[in-house]
C-alpha cells in the first residue's frame, strides 16, 4: 500500500497518562501474562516467608466465628493477625480497586438455584481442602512447586472432579429449566466516571494499611497484604481461573487458562527448587502428608465444588472483590465447612490417616524430580 497509517503520538503528559491508563485498564491482559506473574510471584512469597495459600486463611475466618459465638474453643490466631488472612483480604480488596479502576465493579445478584450451588460448591470446596491439604493453591500450585507428590496427586483429583463438576451442569441445563440470569441496572455515566477514583483510593487505603501493619512491628504482616493486593489486581485485569484450567479443555477445547496455569506452575517449580536445593528454605516446605488418599479424595471432591461454585479459592476471592455475590456465599460455606470438618477430622484422628508426605527428589533426585514435573505440565 502507498499510504501508510501512522500512530499519533501523544502531544502532551495528559494524553501520555491516558493512553497508559487505557492499556492497563481498558482492556484485559493476556491470561499467559498472569501465568508468567502468579509464578513469579509464589517464588517471591516463598522467599519471604511462605509459599502462596489460600484455604487456611479461608478457615481461620470460619474458625474466628465459631469461637466468636461459643460453638467452639479453638486456639487460633486472630484474622487480622494470620498471615493467609491478611492475604486473603489484600486479594479481595485490590480485585475490588482493580475493578473499580476499570470501570468493571458491580454488585450482581444470581437467581435463587445459584445461591444453592454456591452453598454446595463452598461446602465441598472446604471438605475438599482439608483432605488435599490445601485448596487449588496450596494443595496442587505450591505443592507441586514444591515438588511434592501430593500436588500431583491432587492435580488428578481436580482433573477428575471438574469433569465431574460439568457433567452435573450439563445435566442441569438439560433436565432443569435454564436459569435466566437476574435483570441489573445499569449503573449512571457519573457512577462510572467515578469508578476509578474510588478505585485509586481503596488501592492507596490498602497501601496504607500495610504501612501500619509495618509501624506496629508487624512486617511481614504487612508485606503479605501487599501481595495480596498485587495478586487481587493481576487476577482481576487477567482473569485468572483454576476452574476454567481444569474445566475448559473438557467443555470447549480452550486451553488458554490451562496454558495460564501451565506457565505459572513450570516457572514456580523451578523458583522452589533453587531455594530450596541451595538450603535456603526447608526441603519439607509445603510438602503435606496428603499422598495419596488425601490429596486425591480431595482434589475430586475439591473439583466438583469449584465447578458448581463457579469459582476456586483464588478465583471466588476476586470474584467477590469484583462484585458477585454468589461467590460471597460460596466464601462463606467454605470457611464453615472447613472449620467444621477439620475440627472434626483433628478429634477423630482421621487427619493422620490421609497419607504420607513425599519429597519428589528424595526418590528420583533433583534434577530428575523437577523435570518430570515440567514435562507433566
Amino acid at each position: 500500500m502507498a499510504d501508510t497509517i501512522i500512530k499519533q503520538e501523544p502531544e502532551n503528559l495528559k494524553e501520555v497518562f491516558t493512553s497508559g491508563y487505557a492499556k492497563l485498564f481498558e482492556q484485559q491482559w493476556p491470561m499467559w501474562v498472569g501465568g508468567i506473574l502468579f509464578g513469579i510471584l509464589n517464588v517471591f512469597m516463598f522467599a519471604y516467608e511462605k509459599a502462596w495459600r489460600v484455604s487456611d486463611g479461608v478457615r481461620n475466618w470460619g474458625n474466628w466465628f465459631f469461637n466468636t459465638i461459643d460453638v467452639s474453643e479453638m486456639i487460633i490466631i486472630e484474622p487480622h493477625l494470620y498471615t493467609t488472612s491478611i492475604l486473603n483480604f489484600g486479594i479481595i480488596v485490590g480485585a475490588m480497586a482493580s475493578a473499580l479502576l476499570a470501570r468493571q465493579f458491580q454488585v450482581r445478584g444470581a437467581p435463587a438455584r445459584e445461591f444453592v450451588k454456591a452453598l454446595i460448591g463452598g461446602t465441598l470446596m472446604g471438605i475438599g481442602s482439608v483432605l488435599a491439604f490445601g485448596c487449588n493453591i496450596g494443595g496442587f500450585f505450591s505443592a507441586i512447586s514444591a515438588l511434592s507428590m501430593g500436588g500431583l496427586a491432587m492435580m488428578a483429583g481436580l482433573m477428575i472432579g471438574a469433569f465431574i463438576g460439568l457433567k452435573l451442569l450439563v445435566w442441569e441445563i438439560i433436565y432443569l429449566n435454564p436459569v435466566s440470569s437476574p435483570v441489573s441496572r445499569k449503573k449512571s455515566g457519573d457512577l462510572k466516571k467515578n469508578q476509578p477514583l474510588a478505585g485509586t483510593l481503596v488501592l492507596l487505603a490498602g497501601i496504607g494499611l500495610a504501612v501500619v501493619y509495618d509501624d506496629l512491628d508487624y512486617s511481614i504482616r504487612g508485606g503479605f497484604l501487599v501481595f495480596g493486593l498485587v495478586i487481587g489486581l493481576i487476577m482481576q485485569r487477567t482473569r485468572f481461573c483454576f476452574v476454567r484450567a481444569f474445566r475448559e479443555p473438557f467443555l470447549s477445547g480452550d486451553g488458554s487458562a490451562a496454558k495460564g496455569v501451565a506457565i505459572a506452575v513450570i516457572i514456580s517449580a523451578i523458583g522452589f527448587s533453587v531455594l530450596k536445593w541451595s538450603d535456603m528454605k526447608d526441603w519439607e516446605d509445603s510438602v503435606f502428608a496428603g499422598f495419596w488418599i488425601g490429596s486425591l479424595v480431595g482434589g475430586i471432591i475439591f473439583g466438583i465444588g469449584m465447578s458448581l461454585a463457579g469459582g476456586c479459592a483464588s478465583g471466588s476471592l476476586w470474584r467477590a472483590g469484583e462484585g458477585h455475590i454468589k461467590l460471597w456465599v460460596a466464601l462463606i460455606a467454605f470457611a464453615l465447612s472447613g472449620s467444621y470438618f477439620r475440627e472434626w477430622m483433628a478429634e477423630s484422628g482421621w487427619i493422620m490417616k490421609l497419607g504420607e508426605s513425599i519429597f519428589i527428589p528424595d526418590l528420583i533426585g533433583w534434577k530428575m524430580g523437577l523435570l518430570s514435573i515440567c514435562v507433566l505440565i
